[in-house]
């Protein structure tokens, strides 16, 4: 009797990652309010994801213990604060700072205040788990800004997917072997080259963008999206740990499929704002 093979880990991706796009594509065109509410959850869940990565006992690495209700709990108070717009959000990431900090040094005790990483790991996850990708809510709220969702999502997940077929084929040369062993600079490459293409396609096709301004936009997004997925890589390797969390097949966690746009989305943002 034949063995059956078990799936390899791009079919299990291309099974995720199919209907979750579908379901991302009808999402954006929902009111704002009901994307905030969705990227809330997102965060919060990544948050979630953190806090086990940090604590887990795994291999030889050291272990960060965070409360388990420090970072759901900024992600509902700044995703709260993000349905209100900028300031919402910027206003409840300095109270989830100051409440945090606080906290640190009145309940640490004395012969612990020498080793209070604890705090600056909170504040790291405050900023990169949470406020970061909570910036989808504001994308959200700009003018076109369903269409804008729609770039930023095509540039970096169009990015990822260049570069992996890009790298497969022609890698050579290690990008970060420290950080990531598979990410090669050919791959890296094709990633930018081919997130930008993308984008100026769409931004000249749907948002009358100047293509050479889509192009050049798309490029530093995919860029700033590669930045994004290293260090990742490098909370995952300090942590020893494979993914995040299990809950995509083929994909990992959330924090493994948005990787890429947790530094990409304020980047993005703020980027518009100036014009």
């Amino acid at each position: 009797m034949s063995e059956t093979k078990p799936p390899s880990d791009l079919s299990a991706r291309v099974k995720t990652g199919i209907p979750l796009a579908a379901g991302i594509i009808l999402l954006l065109f929902t009111p704002t309010y009901i994307i905030g509410l969705i990227v809330l959850v997102v965060a919060f869940i990544g948050a979630q994801e953190l806090t086990g990565m940090l604590s887990a006992k795994s291999g030889k690495a050291e272990t960060v213990t965070l409360p388990e209700w420090l970072l759901p709990g900024t992600a509902v108070l700044m995703g709260l604060g993000a349905l209100a717009g900028e300031t919402g959000l910027h206003g409840a990431l300095l109270l989830s700072a100051l409440g945090w900090i606080f906290y640190e040094l009145v309940f640490t005790p004395k012969s612990e205040l020498s080793k209070l990483s604890t705090l600056g790991f909170g504040m790291f996850g405050m900023v990169w788990a949470v406020w970061s990708v909570l910036h989808i809510t504001l994308i959200k709220t700009l003018p076109d800004g369903t269409a804008l969702l729609f770039y930023l999502l095509l540039v970096i997940s169009f990015s990822d997917i260049f570069a992996y077929f890009g790298g497969k084929r022609f890698g050579k040369s290690l990008l970060a072997p420290n950080i990531s062993p598979k990410k090669t600079w050919e791959g890296s490459f094709f990633g930018i080259v081919g997130g930008g293409l993308v984008g100026a396609v769409f931004g000249e096709l749907t948002m009358s963008m100047f293509w050479l301004y889509g192009f050049v936009l798309a490029m530093l997004l995919a860029v700033v999206g590669q930045l994004g997925d290293l260090v990742e890589s490098k909370i995952k390797r300090l942590c020893d740990v494979k993914d995040s969390g299990t809950l995509l097949p083929g994909h990992g966690g959330i924090l493994d499929r948005i990787d890429g746009h947790m530094l990409a989305a304020p980047v993005f943002y703020y980027l518009l704002q100036l014009g």
